[in-house]
């Protein structure tokens, strides 16, 4: 007797290797991004939630800190950038403490281009997919927002969060 996985025909080169599997056995490591905004902190609740429904999952909470371009141009401009930026990742970590009661999770805040430092922080951790918020800004529509850039260009499922 065979069964529905044996009813499948293969789609192209057999001899390829499979294009995408890290988890195997469900979503074990999320990836999400919070910057405060509302849509990121239901992110964070969309994958807690996703987390504490599987045993095996945890979250890799990740702060990305942008930094105007000319701001290297002043030490004194690059110097208070940085020390708001750690001031918002130490706010977004107790965010994170208070939500993910229960839920294995660790925090990171990197620096640089949104989109590309949470692909690079998934890979790093070997993270099966990436948890974002929805665009709040009208102005994505025209240069562009994080979730679709994410989606265009990320090596990973990216679950955006309405």
């Amino acid at each position: 007797m065979t069964g529905p996985a044996d009813a499948l025909e293969p789609v192209g080169d057999e001899s390829a290797e499979p294009r995408f599997e890290i988890g195997t056995a469900g979503i074990g490591r999320i990836v999400v991004g919070l910057d405060g905004s509302a849509p990121s902190l239901d992110a964070l609740a969309f994958a807690a939630g996703a987390a504490r429904r599987s045993a095996q999952s945890s979250l890799l909470v990740v702060y990305v800190a942008e930094h105007p371009a000319g701001a290297a141009l002043s030490p004194a401009a690059t110097a208070a950038i940085l020390a708001s930026a750690a001031a918002q990742a130490e706010e977004l970590r107790a965010v994170a403490r208070e939500q993910l009661a229960g839920v294995s999770w660790e925090f990171r805040r990197v620096d640089g281009d949104v989109p590309t430092a949470l692909e690079r922080a998934a890979k790093d951790a070997k993270a099966d997919a990436i948890f974002v918020g929805r665009s709040s800004s009208r102005m994505h529509h025209v240069i562009g927002s994080v979730p679709v850039r994410l989606v265009r260009h990320a090596r990973r499922p990216v679950v955006v969060v309405p």
